[in-house]
């Protein structure tokens, strides 16, 4: 009987050491792209390779950092990426000139096929920053595009597109809200950009 009890004891010990961790919520990356249509000629005739964004280690994660005041980052313990932000955006990138129609077809950075032109991405910045007392918070997304000959790898164009949108709610939630419109609002710029370079 006294092993029995002891038995109890020790079970209602362990159960009561152990806890619960809340569940860890993901974000999806998701920018939303105005439809334009768009009568220029100049690339139909080129194919274009998007190559794999360039980021720094930070953004090949899937976790949400943010920055407080002018030197401090954190990571959010309760949220997370679904998809590493680096991948994510390239694939963006790839929709909108899916979507933009300005080039005779569009490859993935693992495609065999040759093509006329790359694009090279750097992400510069994509992250969610507060003030020195969590007042106040704005998404910050930077992001440097360039276009190269395939044949000389000589840059055709390039140039760097930001974005930064106000916080609506002060938590990893707000801070994904705003970088998708901050993402959707560079990429806006970018189809813009592309369409000068194709006339």
């Amino acid at each position: 009987m006294m092993k029995y009890i002891f038995l109890a004891i020790f079970v209602l010990m362990v159960s009561g050491c152990s806890t619960t961790q809340p569940p860890v919520t993901e974000y999806r990356i998701n920018a939303t792209l105005s439809e334009q249509k768009r009568d220029v000629r100049g690339c139909l005739d080129k194919s274009i390779k998007v190559a794999q964004a360039f980021s720094s280690s930070s953004l090949m994660s899937q976790d949400m950092n943010y920055g407080l005041g002018k030197s401090k980052q954190y990571v959010y313990s309760q949220s997370q990426w679904a998809d590493v932000p680096n991948r994510a955006l390239t694939s963006e990138i790839v929709k909108l000139l899916r979507e933009i129609k300005l080039f005779k077809n569009i490859q993935i950075a693992k495609s065999r096929s040759k093509s006329n032109l790359i694009l090279e991405t750097y992400i510069e910045d994509f992250k969610q920053y507060f003030n020195d007392d969590s007042s106040s918070s704005y998404a910050n997304v930077v992001v440097s595009l360039g276009i190269l000959d395939a044949k000389s790898n000589k840059i055709v164009a390039s140039k760097t597109f930001q974005s930064k949108v106000d916080v609506k709610s002060l938590d990893a939630g707000g801070g994904v809200e705003a970088l998708n419109e901050a993402l959707s609002q560079v990429l806006g710029q970018s189809a813009e950009w592309f369409e000068d370079v194709c006339k």
